[in-house]
């Protein structure tokens, strides 16, 4: 017999990639439309089992699920009305980018209003653009595989951080 995972252990969870993000929506047709002619995601067959009105869309190995607000069995009628600003750091969903500028120009040519921000540490330089789905969700685009992630283990262990920072809330 093998000893139990320990619960407190993260590299014990065996969690693999992000699978999908789920958004309701007023127009399940106009934001399949978002989706894919602004992020290219691609339309996919749903469980046969789902007995409300949505949509599965699917690319760069991640899902995005569509929710009619109000279609029925299951579905949720809590309102939503989009901000009256972009808000970088509100609730979103963020896609990796490789080519910035051409999507900044594709946002543009389709008239997509958009915040345009930079995130920088040393020589890094991350860029993103945020904007708004036809209900009002956040989308992120950035490049942010240019910053390394660095487990804040190895931070203090070359800046001398106290280790209770690592093992409670981190305000860094």
């Amino acid at each position: 017999m093998g000893s139990e995972p320990d619960p407190d252990d993260p590299a014990a969870v065996p969690l693999v990639r992000l699978n999908h993000v789920s958004f309701q929506c007023t127009s399940v047709e106009e934001s399949v439309d978002f989706y894919r002619r602004v992020l290219g995601f691609e339309l996919i067959k749903r469980p046969a089992s789902l007995d409300f009105k949505g949509a599965w869309l699917h690319r760069y190995g991640m899902g995005i699920h569509l929710l009619q607000r109000g279609g029925g069995a299951g579905s949720s009628d809590v309102p939503t009305r989009p901000p009256l600003a972009i808000n970088p750091k509100g609730n979103h969903v963020s896609f990796q980018c490789s080519d910035m500028a051409l999507m900044k120009t594709r946002l543009q040519a389709m008239d997509r209003e958009f915040v345009a921000r930079r995130v920088w540490d040393g020589e890094t330089v991350v860029d993103q653009l945020f904007f708004h789905d036809p209900d009002g969700n956040v989308i992120e685009i950035c490049n942010f595989e240019n910053l390394p992630v660095i487990p804040l283990a190895v931070v203090a262990a070359g800046a001398g951080l106290p280790e209770r920072l690592l093992q409670t809330d981190v305000h860094i």
